[in-house]
């Protein structure tokens, strides 16, 4: 028999899951995530693009090897060698995903703060109210699944511009809030 709480039990505990990557990208990596949140506010369209390439890329890279995986003999030893690729890149995307989350969050939420009046609206709180936007908003069926997949791809896409940029060019200048 199905309870009528189990559905609310998962979406409870993926907000928490969700709020809790949050804030520790925000309370333990947080030159980092300012470093993420920098690579928003410079160029959003680069990131975009590169969070557009990454996620392109590993569906193409899991796609080119689950075919690989189908068409060897099953006598061939590296055959088991390629379902654990891909979990490495599906793994690698996901660990990308939640780097990002903690800027895109702190971000998210100081926006939703500011434009409720909160003059300086601390990292945590914008981490909490945004998870709570971002589970709200994906529910929505069509609109929210494409606000998801763009706020994903725009997290991945920050972590990858950061990884990727030249040594000459500095990250950020200091680390600071994103509503100075």
């Amino acid at each position: 028999m199905n309870n009528p709480l189990d559905g609310a039990l998962g979406v409870l505990f993926l907000y928490l899951a969700l709020a809790g990557v949050g804030l520790v990208d925000v309370a333990l990596f947080r030159s980092l995530t300012a470093d993420y949140l920098m690579q928003f506010q410079r160029n959003e369209r680069g990131v975009l693009a590169r969070g557009v390439l990454t996620v392109l890329g590993a569906v193409l890279l899991v796609v080119l090897l689950n075919a690989v995986a189908q068409n060897s003999p099953p006598d061939v030893p590296a055959r088991g060698v390629i379902p654990l690729l891909v979990a490495l890149v599906l793994l690698l995307l996901a660990l990308a995903l939640l780097l990002g989350y903690g800027a895109l969050a702190w971000r998210l939420g100081e926006r939703v703060l500011i434009s409720f009046g909160v003059a300086a609206p601390n990292p945590g709180w914008s981490v909490l109210v945004a998870t709570l936007l971002v589970l709200s908003v994906v529910w929505i069926p069509v609109f929210g699944w494409a606000l998801g997949l763009y706020w994903a791809v725009i997290a991945i896409g920050a972590v990858m511009q950061r990884l990727t940029s030249s040594p000459e060019e500095p990250m950020v200048g200091t680390p600071r809030e994103p509503s100075e």
